[in-house]
């Protein structure tokens, strides 16, 4: 499930976004007080940030929501954008067809604590890089 979880939240930023707005450790830097503890404070700050970009340049009506005609606009001619936008679109909790950013929120909520291994409130360093690796999925051959 959490495998599925974190697919389901990254795989939208990783196609529809630049990649280093999709990753952590890519990007501004969650651990901004640099106590090497990521809290969720931190992390649902880095993720904000990452939101406001995919909603700048996916919500082309300016509306505060995503649609799957949004993304599939934004996705043509580049490869997999069909599949990253149904990754996006199961993010629509309450299934009215747009995601909104406090959907997306709520998601990045669920990706610290599914990252939270050892559930001490704070992602350390080996738990944010485990994060990075079941972004990327197993090793292909």
């Amino acid at each position: 499930m959490n495998r599925f979880l974190i697919a389901a939240v990254v795989a939208p930023f990783a196609v529809l976004a630049t990649a280093a707005a999709a990753q952590p450790g890519r990007g501004p830097d969650p651990d901004t007080d640099r106590d090497g503890k990521v809290t969720l404070a931190e992390f649902k700050a880095a993720q904000a940030q990452r939101t406001d970009r995919l909603f700048a340049r996916l919500d082309a009506d300016k509306d505060g929501r995503i649609t799957q005609a949004e993304i599939e606009a934004a996705a043509k001619g580049r490869p997999g954008g069909r599949k990253g936008g149904q990754m996006l679109m199961r993010l629509d909790a309450d299934r009215d067809g747009a995601v909104t950013k406090a959907e997306m929120n709520a998601a990045a909520e669920r990706r610290f604590q599914a990252a939270d291994a050892n559930k001490d409130g704070w992602l350390s360093k080996d738990e944010l890089e485990m994060m990075q690796q079941r972004m990327r999925g197993p090793a292909r051959k």
